[in-house]
């Protein structure tokens, strides 16, 4: 037996796959994907801490879709700024050896065979800041006044709002009425929190019948409470009065497809009023700018 051999300087390379193997790899990757999705939306409605977990990483990251805060919830539920390795390499950011990438889907338009355009999805891989050598921004602070919270949401409101000295059930700080659609605000209500997750999950009905084809507040309770939730979850309101862990019957029973429909129409939701509420903040914080400016 002799030592005497040369090692190949390119050390180990994994075999080429052919067009179709590295075809039949991908869809196995992206089905796994949807699996992963339609098992997580199954979980978190049987589990009332796993659905609050899943709302609080839908608030934290609101930008993703639904199903894509699923594959988060599951793989990374601490997830708060997520980019691919290519994205970290441009920023100079190094990945921490032996960190697990994260899962998520990426829409890609392409033109289908008649030549109109079409919308499909391919698995991307992303770490969290956490997962890298980066500075990690510590998080701006969103504990915000409910008092002066309340005041904006109310201002941005899609819809009517008037001061009502009495509402329909006498534990309300608001409420939405769909025929008239006016959302009432109870009068002379001192305790700011409670006002503000109040007018937070009314607003969650408001929107909900915007954006829905027909609207039952019965139906859609949960689905407000949802909305409320990841308002005050997402400005730092106290949010232990809404009762989350509370999941409808009728959800646990659902098939994948139609619990990521229901999650959807919350997000969506909760997605509208959050912008109109912060394109308000930001006009307030750049007119308070100007008058420092001026002095």
């Amino acid at each position: 037996m002799t030592n005497n051999f040369k090692p190949n300087k390119g050390g180990y390379r994994q075999p080429q796959l052919s067009p179709e193997e590295w075809k039949a790899k991908k869809q196995a990757e992206k089905d796994a994907v949807y699996q992963m999705i339609d098992d997580t939306a199954t979980a978190i409605v049987q589990d009332g801490e796993k659905f609050r977990g899943f709302l609080d990483t839908q608030a934290r990251l609101d930008r993703y879709s639904a199903a894509n805060a699923l594959l988060i919830y599951n793989q990374y539920p601490k997830a708060t700024q997520l980019k691919d390795f290519g994205d970290w390499a441009e920023e100079k950011v190094s990945i921490n050896k032996g960190a697990k990438s994260i899962s998520i889907l990426e829409p890609v338009e392409y033109t289908k065979a008649d030549g109109t355009p079409g919308v499909s999805y391919n698995v991307k891989k992303v770490f969290d800041v956490s997962q890298t050598k980066g500075r990690q921004t510590p998080a701006p602070t969103v504990n915000r006044d409910p008092q002066a919270l309340v005041a904006v949401m109310i201002d941005t409101s899609p819809v009517i709002v008037e001061v009502a000295p009495e509402l329909p059930h006498p534990q309300m700080g608001a409420f939405y009425d769909n025929e008239r659609q006016t959302l009432f605000v109870k009068k002379d209500i001192g305790d700011s929190v409670a006002l503000c997750q109040c007018v937070a999950q009314e607003l969650g009905h408001a929107q909900l019948s915007i954006d829905s084809d027909s609207y039952s507040r019965k139906d859609m309770g949960f689905q407000a409470m949802c909305v409320g939730y990841m308002l005050c979850k997402k400005y730092g309101v106290d949010t232990k009065n809404f009762a989350i862990n509370r999941i409808p019957e009728e959800w646990k029973n659902k098939e994948p497809k139609e619990i990521r429909a229901e999650l959807s129409k919350t997000r969506t939701a909760m997605n509208e009023i959050h912008s109109r509420v912060s394109e308000e903040l930001y006009r307030q914080r750049q007119e308070r700018s100007k008058d420092r400016d001026s002095r």
